[in-house]
């Protein structure tokens, strides 16, 4: 049976303990606190005991001791990370990089992801120079709703994890409830260990995760505190980004602190504006050797500014896009097929009345 997360407070309300609790003492991932606030140990625990890799700290933040312990006491075997040892590769970093910032868009979500990549970096440099690295968590919450870019964000920054050493492998494990949680009690755990075993080395990005407690079965939760335990135990080649609306996703966390102390990083990523939503649409008729005509511009343009008018909680944004694109695509080949003479133009303009077609059929959805 697996621990689960607790707090221990002094009687001051100061913060004593945080981490696995089992049978009543810390085992697995914690952190203990002095008295007075400071930290004073974060590491691996069993029966109440330092025990694993941690390290412990003076009352005035400085290093005692960093590597392992036996029941308590340091032990001489100890074990440097291979963290950010890793040599980069600019020419991939570049292109991820430059991947990253010519999204459409997206310009908060670029600042806050690049802001971590700079502080890899300074973490890298610091152990090339001997410095002290702290313990380092970019467990991730990705806000907002569909077709926002949270997974290609996700997948890129995987990949720029990779290959500045944080990560081994920097592929990208997609998942939601349907991917954790088994009908069985006592499977769901054994089914998102195999999920979370799957994604090491890269990122597990687990979509609607607030469906996870969104009912009263049992076996969401089970899926919570397995995933909660596994985070702590492949801290050191794991990354795990949640993702869903916004106020499902503060409901979901705040209903478990284990979740809140885990994932306390909040990326907010906003619905596109009328020109992006476009520009995206045009970047999708480019990279598929498509045009627009003037009246078919016109005729998107109004439609698109109409939609984000009146636009839902369930937005598409560039999901809405990508299917509007497809259908008005399916409807030009229907269309240009019966030509007695198919010329080049024909083949690559987009008519307004392929994308009205779609709009009059309601193929697309909102």
């Amino acid at each position: 049976m697996f621990g689960k997360f607790e707090e221990q407070y002094y009687e001051n309300g100061n913060l004593k303990f945080e981490g696995i609790v089992k049978n009543g003492k810390a085992n697995g991932y914690g952190k203990s606190y002095y008295e007075t606030g400071e930290l004073k140990y974060e590491g691996e625990w069993a029966n109440g005991e330092y025990h694993g890799k941690g390290a412990e700290y003076s009352l005035d933040g400085s290093l005692i001791y960093e590597g392992e312990w036996i029941n308590g006491i340091k032990s001489n075997k100890i074990k440097s990370s291979k963290k950010l040892e890793k040599t980069i590769n600019n020419k991939k970093l570049d292109e991820y990089m430059s991947e990253l910032n010519s999204l459409i868009g997206l310009h908060e979500v670029k600042k806050e992801i690049n802001s971590i990549i700079n502080f890899i970096k300074v973490q890298k440099l610091r152990k090339e120079r001997g410095f002290y690295i702290p313990s380092i968590s970019l467990h991730l919450v990705f806000t907002g709703k569909p077709g926002t870019g949270k997974t290609t964000v996700a997948r890129l920054a995987s990949k720029i994890y990779h290959e500045l050493g944080f990560l081994t492998k920097g592929h990208l494990i997609e998942t939601d409830r349907a991917g954790l949680v088994a009908g069985y009690v006592g499977q769901t755990a054994i089914k998102t260990e195999e999920v979370v075993k799957s994604a090491l080395g890269g990122v597990l990005f687990i979509d609607e995760a607030y469906s996870l407690s969104s009912n009263d079965d049992g076996y969401g939760q089970e899926a919570i505190d397995t995933l909660m335990k596994l985070m702590e135990d492949y801290r050191e080649d794991l990354v795990v980004i949640v993702a869903g609306y916004p106020d499902l996703m503060d409901k979901f966390l705040s209903s478990n602190p284990g979740l809140m102390s885990r994932f306390n990083k909040y990326i907010v990523f906003s619905d596109y504006n009328e020109n992006e939503l476009f520009e995206i649409l045009n970047h999708m008729c480019k990279n598929n050797s498509y045009i627009l005509d003037d009246e078919s511009e016109k005729f998107v343009r109004e439609l698109i500014s109409k939609l984000s008018a009146n636009k839902s909680e369930n937005f598409g944004n560039a999901r809405m896009i990508r299917n509007l694109f497809e259908k008005s695509i399916s409807y030009q080949a229907n269309r240009i097929i019966h030509l007695q003479e198919i010329n080049d133009d024909d083949l690559k303009i987009i008519k307004k009345n392929d994308f009205m077609r779609v709009v009059q059929n309601n193929d697309f959805k909102n």
